[in-house]
């Protein structure tokens, strides 16, 4: 009997477990959603369906891989491809505190979690949407394949900052990147400040 009680503890806790890991991957989601569409619509961009001059947005985010600069390093390296510096992400305008310090281990693991997200929002039915794959055949039919991607947003902590990049591909030589900075005003999502990133 006392054995029956044990395995019953066990599996209660294993299922507590389970509930809690869904509810966090599902809250993330929320998040993410909410930050796509604040960028979408705070930066104007031109991805809706009903303009013709529509530029087609991936609906799969990019994943930011974020990188530890080494201390010995006695220059510092140019940004990583599909990447960024820690350091990189606690100021912006070179001196303006964002993300804390404190949070160094948390963003670290956000490299092992969403390794792949596709937008899903209501508001993506209004978007021409693309995929990698279709914008890489089109450019290997020379066709234009001009699109925009996003990368999947590294949040803070406390769930009120996000750095997400916003890039635009020419399968060429054109085409830019850009960083953007969220914060959130009375939980609503915000653009704070906007880095230029290249352009090609």
């Amino acid at each position: 009997m006392r054995n029956f009680f044990f395995l019953i503890i066990i599996i209660v806790a294993f299922s507590c477990q389970n509930n809690k890991k869904e509810n966090i991957v599902i809250e993330k989601n929320n998040e993410i959603e909410k930050i796509v569409e604040c960028v979408i619509l705070q930066d104007s961009l031109n991805v809706f369906k009903n303009d013709s001059t529509a530029i087609p947005l991936s609906k799969q985010l990019k994943k930011l891989k974020v990188y530890q600069l080494d201390l010995n390093a006695k220059t510092i390296p140019p940004k990583p491809a599909n990447g960024i510096y820690l350091n990189d992400l606690f100021y912006y305008k070179l001196d303006v505190a964002f993300f804390p310090k404190k949070d160094s281990l948390k963003i670290l693991a956000q490299n092992n979690v969403l390794k792949t997200y596709t937008i899903n929002s209501s508001i993506a039915k209004k978007i021409l949407m693309t995929t990698f794959e279709e914008q890489k055949m089109k450019s290997e039919n020379n066709l234009d394949a001009s699109f925009l991607y996003l990368t999947i947003p590294i949040i803070s902590a406390d769930n009120n900052k996000a750095y997400i990049e916003i890039n635009e591909i020419c399968f060429g030589n054109c085409g830019w990147g850009k960083a953007i900075y969220l914060e959130k005003d009375n939980g609503k999502w915000k653009i704070i400040y906007e880095d230029e990133l290249w352009v090609g």
